[in-house]
């Protein structure tokens, strides 16, 4: 017999099925849900699932090498030893600091202070000679750690030091083409992935098969000539000791394309201990420093006068028996002269002469032509820091302006716009722009960018040239550079003598000077354009006296050297004569 079920009261039967619905609700939801996850962001779900494994890492790579045109390393990277600390895991910071005093060089207490930091890990000292290692990995203390880390080298030391400039101790380019080249020498950052367990520990696993494989950053090659280079720097350091002179510097162009040959100065430095050295001393003054050119900027005054029909080589000046009247002032020649020719005015670089041809000329002219020889404007040299040198507006010039430019002074140039200048003239009358990188490639060899010969415009004729470098030449051979004149070729320049203003008067100073001198040669077919630049010699104080000499003899052992056989055109083959940047076409109209 069954016994009746007992009746289900109406109120937990609502109940029942409002949980139900609740629970199917729920797992309708949570099927959605997964759905979603597993279907429409399966990609997404995949990412993130491979970021709590795998880590991706920024690694930098090496700085490229730069060398010189013959391929010779200038600057390079080595490996050296950093001591770090862990000061969680350290024990007795006190007794440790005291320990290493000696050994590091370092005061105890600030070792103790990088020892007690708030931090899980602390640089104590970089770039450690092998023989400190060797004695702190004798002493096996906890919670210290030597890494290895690039670092920069410089091979040759203080040579062409203005120019390379140097990299900082994390190897970022801080001066000279180190800067200015930075974005290429560091390279492309290098991504690099591996394994790691749950607490983020690196797993000891091959890298995973789209790492990115390391590279290195872009090999710069310099148009400099290292053998060039060195002669530069002997005969510079050479002239400043015997002229007791205060510094100095030599600059050597390729007058047809505009490629720097050398790049001397001095006080140098050694890139490789800065800290021996001053900031003065790391001053890449041909670029920075301004000064007034004196007597060789009569180059342009005279360019000018023969392009405008203004004068000829035999036209007469009378020279007043060495002095003329300007502005309630007399300008004085050392040489009395009365009557003269245009070509000996400058020959014998007077300055009657030189007054009276910018007179002819006019303001307008002799400022157009100092401009279009590139003069109050940056050359635009691939280096940091470049200046424009002053010229100013003949609306700004005062009643003796005309002749104090004429002869050098009221205006300032740098010495990468003189030597610029003066290739004008030996190049058939073009501007060209400067640049010391002739090549950049990348760490598969392959070239990505290569520097080309720029001309900016032409200031003169080529028949205006031929005329100036006759001129020119009669000034070594005859004139007040007789000094620079060479054993077995041509060559062409001009003197200076330039007076430098006293900081304590406000006037010229009658016994601080710069010596100057800037040529080319050979004249037939010129090779290099230099300036010879020597600052407040006590011994002498002429241009044709100190500076010329320098240049005669930097020319007759660098020519040899870039093919040039004694006696005119001929040439020989030579590693530095097979070089595109040493062995350039002529350029045309």
């Amino acid at each position: 017999m069954k016994n009746p079920s007992p009746d289900i009261h109406p109120v937990c039967r609502i109940r029942s099925g409002i949980v139900c619905l609740g629970l199917l609700c729920g797992f309708a939801l949570i099927g959605c849900r997964l759905f979603y996850l597993q279907v429409l962001q399966a990609d997404v779900g995949a990412h993130q699932a491979q970021q709590q494994h795998e880590k991706t890492v920024v690694v930098q790579p090496d700085r490229g090498v730069i060398v010189d045109s013959q391929g010779h390393p200038l600057a390079l990277n080595v490996e050296v030893a950093s001591l770090y600390v862990r000061p969680p895991s350290l024990n007795d910071p006190q007794r440790v600091a005291r320990s290493l005093a000696p050994i590091l060089q370092m005061p105890a207490k600030e070792l103790r202070d990088l020892f007690t930091r708030n931090q899980p890990y602390v640089w104590v000292k970089r770039n450690i000679p092998e023989s400190v290692v060797k004695e702190l990995e004798a002493l096996n203390i906890s919670g210290l750690g030597l890494t290895k880390e690039p670092h920069r080298f410089y091979p040759k030391g203080e040579l062409v030091s203005h120019l390379v400039g140097f990299a900082g101790i994390d190897s970022q380019g801080l001066e000279g083409v180190e800067l200015q080249y930075e974005s290429y020498l560091r390279g492309e950052k290098n991504l690099v992935k591996y394994q790691r367990d749950a607490l983020g520990r690196k797993l000891a696993s091959p890298p995973s098969h789209d790492s990115i494989p390391l590279s290195t950053g872009y090999h710069l090659t310099l148009t400099i000539d290292e053998v060039v280079q060195f002669i530069a720097e002997a005969e510079l350091a050479q002239a400043l000791k015997q002229s007791g002179a205060k510094s100095g510097s030599i600059v050597i162009m390729d007058p047809l394309t505009g490629a720097i040959l050398a790049w001397a100065l001095h006080p140098t430095f050694d890139p490789n201990h800065l800290g021996q050295f001053s900031t003065q001393d790391w001053r890449n003054r041909v670029v920075t420093d301004s000064y007034e050119p004196g007597s060789t900027l009569k180059i342009v005054v005279a360019a000018a006068a023969l392009e405008e029909g203004v004068m000829s080589p035999d036209t007469l000046i009378y020279g007043g028996d060495g002095k003329m009247s300007v502005a309630g002032t007399i300008v004085h020649d050392p040489a009395k002269t009365s009557w003269m020719t245009f070509s000996e005015a400058l020959a014998q670089s007077s300055n009657v002469g030189a007054i009276k041809v910018a007179m002819e000329l006019g303001q307008g002219r002799v400022f157009r032509y100092l401009k279009a020889f590139g003069f109050g404007e940056k050359t635009e040299i691939d280096l940091p820091g470049e200046s424009s040198g002053i010229l100013r507006e003949p609306n700004k010039w005062s009643g003796r302006s005309l002749s104090s430019i004429a002869m050098g002074q009221e205006i300032a140039v740098t010495p990468i716009q003189m030597v610029t200048a003066m290739s004008v003239v030996a190049n058939g009358g073009w501007l060209m722009t400067p640049y010391v990188v002739s090549s950049i490639l990348d760490s598969h060899g392959q070239a990505v960018l290569t520097k080309d010969p720029q001309p900016k415009r032409r200031p003169i004729s080529l028949e205006t040239t031929t005329t100036l470098t006759r001129i020119l030449e009669a000034a070594v051979e005859v004139g007040t550079g007789k000094r620079a004149r060479l054993a077995g070729y041509r060559a062409a320049g001009k003197t200076g003598t330039a007076q430098k203003i006293d900081p304590k008067t406000g006037s010229y100073s009658s016994s601080q000077v710069i010596a100057s001198f800037v040529g080319f040669a050979p004249v037939e077919r010129p090779r290099l354009a230099m300036l010879v630049v020597i600052d407040e010699p006590t011994i002498g104080n002429w241009g044709g006296e100190i500076a010329a000499p320098v240049f005669r003899k930097v020319a007759e052992r660098v020519l040899p050297h870039l093919g040039v056989l004694p006696g005119g055109s001929a040439v020989i083959r030579t590693a530095a004569a097979n070089s595109p940047i040493s062995s350039p076409q002529p350029i045309v109209q």
